[in-house]
């Protein structure tokens, strides 16, 4: 048991040194090349998959709309789903095209795989963006898309930011994660010169990657699952932090678990697909795609010396229960690290102030929730999708004003 447990805690110390310098090491020895801005020449296609969403799809498409692009350069489509609202009247109203997917439609990587066989077939588009329906994007993210494509990047990741981050703690520590997942995620990649991660929104394809591999997506995360056809294919993702994109995040605690808990699910299907085929090519997107999979599977490792620790010390505790405040001292120690590792993300972005506390404050209790939602996951069968209902029809100038405002000396007082 001994031998079990210590390696055990080898792995999970060599997987947590790997993150922590993948994270860390871009930032600090290493400044992040911007993308030379160029003459406005591609030809772009926006990508929305829509289901039930006719409260928010007006404001997107509004956004895109008034992007600062030449206009005959780029074209709207929403590809509405399975829907039971307005949607599609609310996307034609606000000036969208509607692109309809045929068969049957599981997930949103069925919808992709089908408008993008649809738009390459038609020859008119260097390049596709993909935008959830309760995006808001800004102005200048098409531009940015140009100038990534004309540096020779056929795949790019845009900057995923909150349009509510002070709805609430669980709206708050999404968006924190969601800043934590483009800077020291992407951004200290793009600094290493590795490949970046897609994450969901705010993404980029061109027409000629879609024609070499397609949208073959088939597990409920294909942002992830495309990142490693990428990788497989040796096509590098871009990262574009100038392609800002605003994401609604749930107020529901519980809402936050089952979305969650389908990204871990989904995560692990990944790793059961690729794992065996990423690990036979040698190259490094493809051996950090590998780690991204097996995260979920790591954390689980990790416990079992933490479980290991915790047996051999109990007889210890309870013959000296007064030890317990040691426990305690270590928990706080931990709530406050967390505190503080989202003050920072918060103070990076310049929205530390009063309204952030929320999310600062309940950010430790996010991130320990994780781990029940892992071990669920591996435990139980991939779970259907699940609808999550968006409501903040707001307006993209209202969240940059609000944005500005948080940045000015005297925020939040």
């Amino acid at each position: 048991m001994t031998i079990f447990v210590t390696i055990c805690s080898v792995i999970a110390t060599l997987f947590t040194i790997y993150y922590l310098f993948t994270s860390f090491a871009g930032l600090l020895v290493k400044k992040h090349s911007p993308i030379p801005r160029q003459p406005a020449r591609s030809r772009i296609a926006a990508v929305i998959p829509a289901r039930n969403e006719g409260a928010v799809i007006g404001k997107l498409v509004e956004s895109l709309l008034a992007q600062a692009y030449p206009r005959a350069l780029f074209d709207i489509y929403v590809a509405p789903n399975n829907c039971t609202d307005d949607t599609e009247a609310v996307a034609r109203a606000a000036g969208a095209n509607i692109l309809h997917v045929e068969g049957p439609i599981r997930a949103k990587g069925d919808v992709l795989r089908g408008a993008f066989a649809q738009l390459s077939a038609t020859g008119k588009y260097d390049a596709y963006c993909v935008f959830d329906a309760d995006n808001l994007v800004e102005k200048n993210f098409f531009q940015a898309v140009n100038d990534a494509l004309a540096a020779g990047y056929q795949v790019g990741q845009g900057y995923r930011d909150s349009k509510n981050p002070y709805d609430g703690w669980v709206p708050g520590s999404l968006t924190a994660f969601y800043w934590f997942m483009s800077r020291f995620y992407n951004e200290s990649r793009a600094r290493l010169g590795m490949s970046c991660h897609l994450n969901g929104t705010g993404i980029m394809v061109s027409d000629a990657v879609i024609r070499q591999i397609g949208w073959d997506t088939h597990t409920l995360t294909e942002d992830q699952e495309f990142t490693a056809l990428c990788a497989l294919n040796d096509i590098k993702v871009g990262w574009m932090p100038n392609a800002r994109i605003y994401d609604e995040q749930t107020t529901s605690f519980w809402a936050s678990c089952v979305q969650r808990r389908r990204w871990t699910a989904g995560s692990m299907q990944c790793m059961r697909r690729y794992v065996p085929r990423l690990a036979k090519k040698h190259s490094v997107a493809c051996l950090d795609m590998m780690m991204l999979f097996l995260g979920n599977l790591m954390c689980i490792i990790g416990l079992v010396p933490g479980i290991g620790t915790a047996l051999g010390l109990l007889p210890f505790f309870i013959s000296h229960p007064w030890r317990i405040l040691a426990l305690v001292l270590v928990g706080g120690a931990y709530y406050l690290a967390c505190c503080g590792a989202a003050a920072v993300m918060y103070r990076a972005e310049g929205r530390l102030n009063r309204r952030s506390l929320p999310g600062v404050f309940g950010f430790p209790i996010f991130m320990v929730s994780w781990m029940p939602i892992n071990i669920f996951a591996c435990l139980t069968p991939p779970p259907h999708w699940r609808e999550i209902r968006h409501t903040r029809g707001i307006d993209r100038p209202d969240v940059e004003a609000e944005a500005i405002a948080d940045r000015e000396p005297d925020a939040g007082q």
